[in-house]
This record gives C-alpha cells, structure tokens and sequence, in this order.
C-alpha cells in the first residue's frame, strides 16, 4: 500500500520546529486597522451587575454597509481598544450569545481623535447608554474581505429551520431535490468551524437535513479559498460556525420541533465556565419520513425491447443523532488548549417498490414484473481533536492541531420478484427473482498540522504552515443473486468492495499586506497526492502526482460604502471510490452503474469578482465570475445492442462557466427586509475527445427572493421563493424548478422564546424532469419527492453573558482554528 517516504517526515519537521523555539511573550490586545491616526475605546459590562465582561468579541464595522473591519476581544477589565483607525462612520457590534449580538447607533471619528464610547453595558432588551443606543437589529448579510457571512436569526426562515434548509436562503447557493448543495455549478467543500466536516457522500447530506441551523452562528461563503485551504474540490468552501461559549456562569439553549410528515426533533446546547476551564457542547435527536416516487420511459432505438418504463415508489423512515463536547484551558491569556470531539448516527429504513414495463414498437405490452425491495442502513461517523494555540504580544502566533476521525457503515437490502406477467421471451433481461445485498465498510482518517503567523510591518501578516493525512478505506459489498430460492438457496454470490488508502501532504505560505484602501492576499500551496485502490480480485491501480495551487486576493475600498474584491484560486476535484470502482454496482440487469479508473483528476482556474455598493435603502452586490475546468467530469449513460444501460464517467476536454449574479438587499426598515437575486451563467463544453455530439454550450439563469415583515411587535412573517428555468446537460435537458416556502415567528419571554411555524413547498412544487437523448435511445425521467409539510418548532435561549473564542470561525484570512482542518 502507500509508503510514509522521508521527506514527508523531514518536511513535517523543517516547518514545525521555527515556530515552536519562539520565546512567549504576553497577548495582542490592540488590532491594527487600515492606516488612520484614530483611536476608539470602551468597556463592556454586564447590564444586571455592572461588572466588567472580559473575552467579549467587538468588531469595528464601516457604517455604510456594515462590514466589518477589525475584531479584538475585551481584556479581564471589559476594555477594548482599536487604534490607528482613518477617519470615517462607524459601528460596533458586540458578540454576546446570552445577551444577543448588539450593535451601536452610528458614530464619527476624526483624524487624531481618541473616541471613548464609555461603558457599555449588555443588557437583555435595548437601552440608551452615554449617548450610544444598543439595539438587536443585526445585518443579515456581511461583506468581508475574503467571503460573504450570512448571520442566523437575521436571515428570514433560518429560525427552527435545518442547515440545508437554509441553503436554499443564499443566494449564491442551489440546493437540488435530493439535498445536493451546489456554488455557481460546482459542488462546495463542507466545513464545522473550520474544519472539514468528518462524514461524506449520503452521510454528509442526511447529516446537514437534519442539522438544526439553531445551533449556528453564521455561514461563510468563501468563493476562492486562499492557499492555506486544502487545495480539494472546485466549488469553493461553505464553512458553518457554531454558536460560541459563554463567560460567566452557564447558558445555552434548548429547542424541539414537529411536523406532518413524521419528523420530530429535539435538542440543545449549553456551555459553561469556571476560571480557565470553559466547558461547551450539544446534541439533537431527530426522525424523520419521507416519501419519493419516480417515472422513467426509455426508448431504445438500436436493441429490443422498443420501450422500457420503469416506475417506482419509496418510503424512508430515519432516526438521526448528533452530539459534539470541547473542553478548553486556558493557563494564560497568551494560551489556549483544547480537546474537541463528535459523534454522529443515523440509521434508515426503506420499503418500496418498482414496476417495470417492455414494450414493443406499439408499446403493446410484452413483459410486466414488479421488484418489491425492503432495505436498511446505519451509519456512524466521530471525531477527536486536539488543538494548541500561542500568540504573542508581536503578533506572532502558532497553532497545531492533531485529529482522528472514524466512520463505519452497514447496510443490507433484500430485492425479490413478487409478480410477473410474461407475453414474450425476454428472460435474459430480468433480475435474479431473490437478490440479497449487504455492505460494511469503515473508513479512518488521521492529520496532524501546524500554522506559524509572523508580522509583515504594520498592516500584514506572512503566514507558513503544513499538513499531512492519512485516509484509509474499507469496503466489504456481497452480493447473492438467486434464481430459485427453492432449488438453489446459495445462488451465486459475488464481492464488489473495495480497499483504498490515500495521503496528502501540503505546504503552503501566504502573505497579507494592507496599502491605504487597498489590501492585497497571495499564496501559494503545493500538495503531494498517493492513492491505492484495490478491488476484491486482486486488481489494483496507484495514483501519484504533485501540484502546485495559487491564490490571490485583491481588495479596494471606494467611498461611501462601495468595495469590489477580485480573487483567483486554482484547484483540485480528486475522483472518489464511486466515480473509479469499475466493479458495477447495480442489481439491475437493464441498467447497469459502474466507475471508470482512468478518470484523471479536474483541475480548476477560478476567478470572481464582488463588488459592493451601499445606501441608505440597501445594498446592490454584483458579483461576475470565469471558471475553466480541465479534464471536467461527466457521467454518460450509453445503451448497447441488447438494450442494457450502462452509467459511467468520462474526462472532458474542458468545461468553461461565466456569468454573474446580481443581489439587492434590502436594509430592514419599518419591519420590512430581505434580498432578490438573479443570476446568469453560460457554460460551454469542450468533450471532442468523445465526440462532438457531447460538445455544446447552454445558458442558465435563476431568481431568488427571500422576505420577512413584522406583523406587530412579536410576531413576523417570512417566505422564500425560488425559480430555475430549464437547461441544457451532455446529453439532453433538465425542465423548469420552482419552490415556495413560507412561515410566521413569534417572539415571547423577553425575546428569550420563540414559537416558529413553517410551511414547506405549499403548492407541491419540488419536484424534477429531464429528457435525455443520444445515438442509442431516448429517455424521458420525472421525480418528486414528499417536502410538502408543515412543521412547529419553539426554542429558548438560557444564561448571561458571551464570549467569543479566539480562534472562532470569523472573519480575514482564517476560518477557525487550524484553518483548514
């Protein structure tokens, strides 16, 4: 299997050991800003007690759009301090979970002036202190330097709502009827706080369907990752971050939902601290039915039979579960250690049933059977973490982190022939009448990597780090198929699993440097890839290359609000076990699904451009981008002489997106607010590699809308809605998508409670078509899937007083602790 070669090992120890010889000395309090000769200062206190809330998350924002600038926390006394600030309009924002985040009434600094806001006290409702206003209201959308941070609870049908739920209010993200999550055309790495989450493929999904959005603070959408990113998948990085820790005392939060279509779900979080121990975790508990019907008519045009029409009906039950713990010590206010961990499960049941049909040139009848398929599957996946972070009062900081994740997965199913009705001879084409199936697979992961940050002058930063893991896969599919379950109980039986073992190491340094209103990012990162694959047989096959990955991030802020960000990434999207194993995976004799193991990987060029305007109505962002994608994926669907459909993958020559997307958020005003957006995109691909007849271009556009209204003082009303229109695919056309969802809110108990009712796809609009068409056959597919529900959610905040950690997923360069880990 793959070999650890010594120069991984003496890589690992170069960039290790610099950082760890630096003398310590005491913590950074004073941010340094954009150059200015200003200085703002205050001093948060507890509004019950009066006494000083140390650790507390302030950020200076522009007030003209309310994008932050800078973040510093509050020391042991509640002071915080921003010096070298330029003249202008500001805000503050203060991140407090048991208070609620506030923000300050807008304010002006003068060149040379020193601005003392005073004491600031955080009480549970708005209050007026030294001529400075605290109020709840946030922005729902913030516009930073190198991503766009949508804020929960801003956001209209976020309350009570699960995290891909709240996908489909971005409006840079599409979420299809299976709960795949798409940004700008191309599947997003999916991060917690920073670091990749540990479950993948249907884990993922069913985990992000069911994951309260409750429990999240944010979402950051990071369009090009700068090189201190893993250097994996071409569509960006959705990073989601948690709600954080609290000072004082205890606090957390509890909530429980339920709805018409069978789901019901309960949670909460709480966290508490004493001294330099914070204690911080949750977990929810959910199930969930759903029901799923299809159709598909395939006219074969070369093979018999003629026609194939197949139509099938499910219905999944689950039971889903996750819990998460961080202790975290802190011996000194320069320190910080922490020990993370999580473990998710879900488990699955099926039932359903699928009739297929041949048909003759008439479409007379020719063979009916009906394939009756009971099937269930578990799955649990952890991880563990231990993280230690250094900082400086130079600016200098070091962070390493080491992490073991673990996920298995069983799975069993039973497909048996229940009637069939035969007018013709067509025996070769119908399943075994008894197909039994069962699959066990593991997986493991271990990383370990390191961060050293050192000061570039005044207004930059160099940063340096490595990382290097170790991926192991396990997969164990027995398959038995059984033409007469009375004459022959064993049948044959045949193992289409496999084993893989991957290891990526990477080095990579960026450097950061602010010039007046311009600031300026580039990196560069270089990866080492090894794979192994083996099949059951013997068959195996190795994968080893080395690449390097750019970024750049150039940013310049105009008056008045007005800031435009154009940024470049080159990427890397690496085939997986479903798109390599040739083994076909499928029980079904006419469609056949196998991988193909000379798929080479896709690499990326991505640039984006945002650009920002902000007024008293709102904000206006455009946001054009190019994207070409070399040996880009496509998975092909080929019928042969005897009417059998095989899917597969091949490499395309090219694939080339640009478009832009357009957004108007309305700034709230009487109660009113939300965002429309429209977006555009011509794709063009370049397969003649295959063939010109796979070659083609198409032109893609959607509209969002998401909305919210005040009805009185405690109740509010929210919608989203959704339309894309019909576009072109490889091989044929997908129709028009349409969703709708609405929902009212009510605050009560001092804003402490809230009672949510939402009301999912109303008018029974989610759902899909295509028509596909090639040399061989013309197949015509519909699918829609039971969403259509609504669902009663209440929750209620508990405790005081809030923190923010200090290597918590905010703004700048950083998602989290660790980066991309």
């Amino acid at each position: 299997m793959t070999k650890m070669r010594m120069r991984q090992v003496l890589m690992v120890l170069f960039l290790f050991l610099p950082p760890a010889l630096t003398a310590p000395l005491a913590a950074q309090d004073e941010p340094v800003i954009r150059r200015g000769t200003g200085t703002i200062l205050g001093t948060v206190l507890a509004g019950d007690t009066g006494e000083p809330l140390a650790s507390i998350a302030v950020e200076l924002l522009f007030a003209a759009d309310s994008a932050a600038i800078a973040q510093t926390l509050t020391n042991a006394e509640g002071a915080f301090r921003f010096s070298l600030v330029a003249e202008g309009d500001y805000l503050l924002r203060i991140v407090s979970i048991g208070y609620g985040t506030v923000m300050t009434e807008r304010f002006e600094l003068a060149d040379d002036e020193m601005r003392n806001l005073g004491d600031l006290r955080l009480p549970v409702e708005a209050v007026t202190l030294d001529a400075i206003e605290v109020s709840s209201e946030r922005t729902a959308v913030t516009f930073e330097a190198d991503r766009t941070s949508y804020n929960m609870g801003v956001m209209p049908g976020t309350e009570g709502a699960t995290v891909t739920e709240t996908f489909q209010s971005i409006p840079e993200l599409e979420v299809d009827i299976n709960g795949q999550v798409t940004l700008r055309g191309s599947t997003p790495a999916i991060y917690i706080n920073g670091r990749r989450a540990p479950m993948t493929g249907e884990a993922l999904t069913i985990f992000l369907e069911q994951f309260p959005a409750d429990y999240l603070t944010k979402i950051e959408v990071i369009d090009n990752p700068s090189a201190r990113y893993d250097a994996e998948g071409s569509g960006g990085i959705i990073n989601l971050v948690m709600k954080e820790g609290v000072e004082l005392g205890m606090s957390g939060s509890v909530f429980a939902n339920a709805g018409t279509r069978g789901q019901y779900g309960a949670g909460g979080r709480g966290t508490m601290q004493r001294g330099d121990w914070t204690l911080n975790g949750g977990g929810f508990l959910r199930l969930s039915d759903s029901e799923s019907s299809n159709y598909n008519l395939r006219q074969n045009l070369l093979a018999d039979p003629a026609f194939l029409r197949q139509d099938s009906w499910s219905d999944r039950s689950g039971l889903s579960s996750n819990a998460d713990m961080e202790i975290r010590f802190e011996p000194r206010e320069d320190m910080q250690i922490s020990l993370e961990g999580s473990l998710s499960g879900s488990g699955n049941d099926s039932d359903g049933l699928t009739t297929t049909t041949h048909l003759d040139e008439l479409q007379e009848q020719l063979l009916i059977y009906d394939r009756l398929r009971a099937s269930d599957s578990r799955n649990l996946s952890g991880d563990v973490a231990l993280a230690f972070e250094y900082e400086t009062e130079s600016d200098r900081e070091f962070q390493a982190e080491l992490q073991y994740s673990r996920g298995s997965q069983h799975g069993d199913s039973r497909d048996e022939i229940t009637m069939q009705s035969e007018f013709d001879d067509d025996s070769a084409l119908i399943p075994a009448e008894l197909t039994i199936e069962d699959e066990d697979e593991s997986e493991h992961e271990v990383s370990l990597g390191a961060d050293y940050t050192h000061p570039w002058g005044e207004d930059g930063r160099i940063e340096l780090g490595f990382q290097s893991e170790l991926q192991t896969s396990d997969n164990a599919r027995l398959i038995r198929l059984i033409d007469d379950p009375q004459g022959a109980p064993d049948g044959l039986l045949t193992d289409r699993g496999f084993d893989q073992q991957q290891v990526t190491s990477a080095v990579y340094t960026t450097l950061q440097r602010q010039f007046g209103d311009f600031g300026v990012q580039v990196g560069l990162r270089a990866e080492q890839f090894d794979l192994d694959f083996e099949l059951p047989g013997g068959e195996s096959f190795e994968r080893e290359y080395t690449n390097l990955f750019p970024s750049a991030n150039v940013s310049y802020r105009l008056e008045s609000g007005q800031q435009i960000r154009l940024s470049y990434s080159r990427r890397i999207g690496q085939p997986g076990a479903s798109v390599l194993n040739p083994t076909n995976l499928s029980t079904d004799p006419l469609n056949r699904r196998v991988g193909n193991p000379d798929i080479e990987p896709q690499f990326t060029h991505s640039f984006t451009m945002n650009a920002s305007w902000s007024g008293s109505l709102g904000n206006l962002r455009l946001s054009p981008y190019y994207r070409k994608t070399t040996n880009d994926w496509a998975q092909l669907t080929t019928v042969d002489e005897n009417g059998i459909s095989t899917q597969t993958y091949e490499n395309l020559v090219s694939q080339q997106s640009y478009g832009a997307s357009l957004t108007y958020s309305l700034r709230q005003r009487d109660g009113w607010g939300g965002n429309i957006s429209l977006s555009g995109a011509r794709n063009i691909r370049d397969a003649s590699n295959l063939g010109e007849r796979y070659s083609g271009s198409s032109l893609r556009w959607s509209s969002r809308a998401n909305l919210s209204a005040r009805v009185t003082e405690a109740l509010s009303a929210e919608g989203n809605f959704g339309y894309t229109p019909p576009s072109d695919m490889p091989q044929g056309r997908s129709d028009a998508q349409y969703r709708g969802d609405v929902g009212l809110r009510y605050r009560m108990l001092d804003g402490r409670g809230s009672l949510r009712l939402s009301i999912q796809d109303p008018f029974g609009l989610r759902k899909t078509s295509s028509r596909m068409q090639d040399v061989a056959y013309i197949m015509i597919g519909r699918s829609q899937e039971s969403t259509r529900s609504a669902q009663l959610s209440v929750s209620y905040t508990l405790g005081g007083g809030g923190r923010m950690r200090r290597g918590g997923g905010g703004g700048g360069d950083g998602v989290g602790r660790g980066g991309d880990r």
